[in-house]
């Protein structure tokens, strides 16, 4: 008899926090002895250990920037494993996405994967989607712990208490508590009284810059040095706004009294808000309430040659446009292209994470949770005033949009609502993260080129989930029917219509490849379970499938 094949088996192992580590036996061991055992079982199939160590002790499962998930990788890349095994999939990421890329990874190098209490294979079309459905109720479970956050949250400002993150201008923290930094307090009062003197945030950002009069200096509980940079327009206005400086906490639009003291006098702070409101109508005004132009002064082509807000009436209909040196945008297109892109980016919770590394995993949720908070804000009710503090420049070339995220004012913004946000570490060299969109032109009569919107080749990926609970339950139901149960059976069960659960069947029989497409977040557009289980004819057939679905 021939000696079955060696194949190298390496255990990663993870827990999201670092207690417990500092046992002689802690949770780490328990999986590694759970996965040695595993392999000792399958000896007969050649299987043998890798004696590296994958351990990621005190790192969430949400993002890839792992010391032990990158040691892995790179071994794998380098020939030197035919087998990945863990103790559960959630072990190795809580992301579709980033569970997608380690697939493919897997795929491109032969390498297994296998979790020691699923019994899962990722060789076979069908392991994939099993696994992708199992992270898929990861990444909920990581949702509903967002949530809880953001409950306790919300619950502990309506107390007046300060929950954490880099003090404002004016304040330090002791004890988990904001004090009044008696050096910092003539600064902050300065900033109110120049802006009532100068009557714009713009003058005023130009004489602090003059003045050399800096935001605060700050160094986070990891060293790092942070803040004493000239104030931008987005920071002076979110000064200028925050209540803290008369005694009080801030949590979305409610405001409760604050368990710190406050620097500004009321008098004051009502003066400064009264002609902000001032100020806010009045640019309102200048750019037509009904419709403002929400991206002027941030657009710009290669030359940095700034777009202008213009405007056209046909048939008493008024049409926006932004006109560059040799490119007319549509204001509305372009505007609903950036907040689509900016939100898909708060939305990643994966980019988030590798831009936003804090020092804790709470501290990781917490950062993904008002994120995804500030995108939805972004898409029900998008503002000018946010846009211009989210975003330093949109640079508008022959083929593709490049979003100029400001990282530091998102910081800004989330160490609003309460996180440690000068804790996180950025990937960039420079405070700014860019969002490429693939874009292209048409030329019109007039010779001016209209933007049509995202091209086909676009890059960013969404996972539809309910078209991926679809799939789920088509193989669950496929399986109760081998098991004998029969259609009225399941529908009985489940308190759904019997025609549902025959319709939705059919999705058990989708092509591996479509099924990839959907787990990546890949379809043709405007494909949705409606569309798929809507269709009169569904073919069992794969390439009868592609042709139908538009995938060739």
């Amino acid at each position: 008899m021939n000696n079955p094949k060696r194949r190298r088996c390496a255990i990663y192992t993870r827990k999201s926090t670092s207690e417990g580590l500092e046992q002689d036996f802690n949770s780490l061991d328990a999986q590694r002895a759970s996965c040695e055992a595993y392999i000792q079982s399958q000896t007969h199939e050649g299987w043998m250990l890798n004696p590296a160590l994958y351990d990621d002790g005190g790192f969430s499962g949400g993002s890839m920037d792992r010391p032990a998930l990158k040691a892995l990788i790179a071994d794998i890349e380098k020939g030197r494993i035919d087998i990945v095994v863990v103790y559960k999939v959630d072990r190795l990421t809580r992301s579709l996405t980033d569970f997608a890329r380690l697939v493919e990874l897997f795929d491109a190098k032969q390498v297994s994967f296998v979790s020691v209490t699923q019994a899962f294979n990722t060789t076979t079309s069908m392991g994939r989607l099993t696994l992708n459905v199992l992270l898929s109720f990861a990444q909920f479970e990581r949702e509903v712990t967002a949530e809880r956050i953001r409950d306790k949250f919300r619950a502990s400002k309506e107390k007046g208490m300060w929950m954490g993150g880099r003090p404002p201008l004016g304040y330090d923290i002791k004890d988990r508590h904001l004090i009044i930094n008696a050096d910092e307090v003539d600064r902050v009062q300065h900033i109110f009284e120049r802006y009532l003197a100068l009557g714009s945030v713009s003058k005023l950002e130009q004489e602090l810059k003059q003045k050399n009069i800096c935001s605060k200096y700050w160094i986070t509980q990891a060293g790092k040095q942070t803040g004493g940079n000239s104030f931008s327009r987005g920071a002076l206005y979110s000064l200028l706004k925050n209540p803290i400086y008369i005694g009080k906490i801030s949590h979305k639009d409610l405001i409760h009294k604050g368990l710190h003291d406050g620097i500004i006098p009321q008098p004051l702070w009502d003066q400064v808000q009264d002609l902000l409101k001032t100020n806010r109508v009045k640019r309102a005004n200048a750019t037509n309430a009904k419709s403002p132009s929400l991206l002027t002064g941030m657009l710009e082509d290669l030359n940095s040659n700034r777009f202008k807000p213009s405007h056209c009436k046909k048939q008493n209909r008024r049409y926006r446009y932004y006109v560059g040196a040799d490119i007319t945008l549509p204001a509305y297109e372009i505007e609903t292209l950036v907040i689509r892109e900016l939100a898909a980016f708060l939305e990643n919770q994966s980019a988030i994470a590798r831009l936003f590394q804090n020092d804790s995993a709470t501290d990781l949720k917490t950062t993904l949770a008002v994120a995804n908070t500030i995108a939805g804000q972004l898409k029900l009710n998008p503002g000018r005033s946010i846009l211009k503090s989210l975003l330093n420049k949109i640079v508008v070339s022959s083929d593709q949009l490049d979003i100029h995220v400001n990282l530091e004012d998102l910081r800004e913004l989330i160490g609003n609502d309460g996180l440690e946000a000068s804790s996180a570490k950025t990937v960039d060299d420079e405070d700014t993260h860019i969002i490429t969109v693939p874009i292209h032109f048409k030329r019109t009569s007039h010779g001016k080129r209209i933007i049509l919107g995202q091209s086909k080749n676009n890059t960013t990926a969404k996972v539809d989930p309910s078209l991926l609970k679809a799939i789920a339950r088509a193989h669950i139901w496929f399986e109760d029917l081998k098991a004998g149960r029969s259609y009225s059976d399941i529908a009985l069960r489940d308190n759904i219509d019997r025609r549902h659960v025959s319709r939705t069947l059919r999705l058990a029989f989708l092509a591996p490849d479509i099924v990839e497409s959907i787990l990546n977040g890949s379809t043709p557009p405007n494909m949705s379970v409606d569309q798929l289980l809507k269709l009169p004819d569904f073919p069992i057939d794969w390439q009868g499938q592609r042709k139908l679905l538009h995938f060739i």
